[in-house]
C-alpha cells in the first residue's frame, strides 16, 4: 500500500490587470484641493459637472471599485458604455468586474465586445484568456493569451498565464519557456519561480526545481504554495524532516491548504508518526471532502493502525472518486482479507487484473493461497 503525494496547482489562482493611471491636475483654491483629495471625490465632481461624457463615469467606477463598491461602479461603467457604446476601457473594466463577482459568461461577452471595437487590444485578449482558462476553456484560453502576446511580447503576466495553461494541457517544455520569459521580464516574479519549480519537478529536474521554489521564498517568503512544493520535492529526495519544515510552514501561512495537510500527513506517516498522519488527512478532507489522494492515505494509515474496516471505508470513498485507482483497488483487496472476506478481496483483484495486470500479480499469491 502507498500513499500519494498531491502536487497541484491550485487553485489556478487568476491574476487581473486592472491599473488606471490618474494624472491629477491641482490647483491652488480650497476648494479644489478639498474635491481631489480623493479619486471617488475627484471623478465624481467630473460627472456632476459633465453628466453626459463617458470618461468621468467610467473613472468613478474604477475609483469605487478600487474602494469595494462594485455595485455602484457598474452602474457608472454602463452609464458610460450608454453614452458611448464603442468605450472600449469600459468594456475591459466591466468585464474585469463581472469575472470577479463570478459572472464570467456576462465578461466574456463584455471583452468579445471591447474586441470587436479593437481587435488589437492586448489587454482584453489577456483577460478573455484568464476568462477561458476559468471555464476551462484551455486551448481557446491559450490562443488568447498567444495572441496577447504578439501585440505585447513584454507581458510577464501574459507569459505566466500561458505558461499555466500550457502545463495544463501537458505541454511542460512550452511552460517553462513563457515561465522563463516572464522571470527575464520580472525577475522577482514570485508565482512564476514557484511554477516554473513545478514543472521543472515534472521533468524530474528535482534539483533545478528546489532551486526555484527557493528563490520564489526569498522573494516572497508568504508564498504558501512554493513552501508546499519545495517540501515535496524534498521529500521525494528523501529529506523528510526538511520536507515536514516546509508543508507546516505552507499550513501556518493558509491552515486551510488540503494539499499540504495531505502531503504534511504522508512525510510523517513514513517518519513512523502515523496518528499525526491520520489527523493531517482528516483535515484535509474536512477541508474538501472529494480529497481523492487523502482518502486514500488515510485508509492506509488506519490501515496500519490495525483499523481495517475505517481503512475499507476510505478506500470505498476514494474509488468512488475515481473508479480506476489501482493502488485503492490493491489497498481494499488487502484490508477485505485481514477481515476474512475473500470473495470482496477477489472481486477487487479481478478488477486490478484489468487495470493494472502487473500490481495485480502482486497481489495474486495473497488472494489464492
Amino acid at each position: 500500500m502507498e500513499c500519494i503525494i498531491k502536487n497541484l496547482k491550485p487553485n489556478l489562482g487568476e491574476v487581473i490587470l486592472s491599473v488606471l493611471v490618474i494624472l491629477l491636475l491641482m490647483t491652488g483654491t480650497y476648494w479644489r484641493n478639498r474635491i481631489w483629495n480623493s479619486e471617488i471625490e475627484l471623478w465624481t465632481d467630473c460627472v456632476k459637472k459633465s453628466p453626459n461624457k463617458a470618461r468621468p463615469h467610467n473613472n468613478l467606477g474604477v475609483a469605487l471599485d478600487l474602494q469595494g463598491k462594485s455595485r455602484e461602479a457598474i452602474a457608472h461603467y454602463e452609464e458610460a458604455l450608454r453614452i458611448n457604446p464603442n468605450y472600449l476601457e469600459a468594456y475591459n473594466n466591466l468585464g474585469i468586474i463581472l469575472f470577479h463577482q463570478g459572472k464570467v459568461q456576462e465578461a466574456i461577452a463584455h471583452y468579445g465586445e471591447g474586441l470587436r471595437i479593437d481587435p488589437n487590444n492586448a489587454e482584453a485578449h489577456y483577460n478573455l484568456g484568464l476568462a477561458l482558462f476559468h471555464q476551462a476553456k484551455v486551448q481557446e484560453a491559450i490562443a488568447q493569451f498567444v495572441k496577447a502576446l504578439r501585440i505585447d511580447p513584454n507581458n510577464a503576466l501574459t507569459h505566466y498565464n500561458l505558461g499555466l495553461a500550457l502545463f495544463h494541457q501537458g505541454e511542460s517544455r512550452e511552460a517553462i519557456a513563457h515561465y522563463e520569459e516572464a522571470l527575464r521580464i520580472n525577475p522577482n516574479y514570485s508565482e512564476a519561480h514557484s511554477d516554473l519549480g513545478v514543472a521543472l519537478f515534472h521533468q524530474r529536474k528535482g534539483r533545478e526545481a528546489i532551486a526555484h521554489y527557493v528563490e520564489a521564498l526569498r522573494i516572497n517568503p508568504n508564498n504558501a504554495q512554493a513552501h508546499s512544493d519545495l517540501g515535496v520535492a524534498l521529500f521525494q529526495q528523501g529529506k523528510g524532516r526538511e520536507a515536514i519544515a516546509h508543508y507546516m510552514e505552507a499550513l501556518r501561512i493558509n491552515p486551510n491548504y488540503s494539499e499540504a495537510h495531505n502531503n504534511l500527513g504522508v512525510a510523517l506517516f513514513h517518519q513512523g508518526e502515523s496518528r499525526e498522519a491520520i489527523a493531517h488527512y482528516v483535515e484535509a478532507l474536512r477541508i474538501n471532502p472529494n480529497y481523492l489522494e487523502a482518502h486514500n492515505n488515510l485508509g492506509v494509515a488506519l490501515f496500519h493502525q490495525g483499523e481495517s474496516r475505517e481503512a475499507i471505508a476510505h478506500y470505498v470513498e476514494a474509488l468512488r472518486i475515481n473508479p480506476n485507482l489501482s493502488e485503492a483497488h490493491f489497498s481494499l483487496a488487502l484490508a477485505y482479507l485481514t477481515i476474512g472476506d475473500r470473495g470482496s478481496a477477489l472481486e477487487q483483484y479481478k478488477i486490478l487484473k484489468r487495470i493494472n495486470p502487473d500490481l495485480a500479480n502482486t497481489l495474486s499469491p495473497k488472494i489464492f493461497k
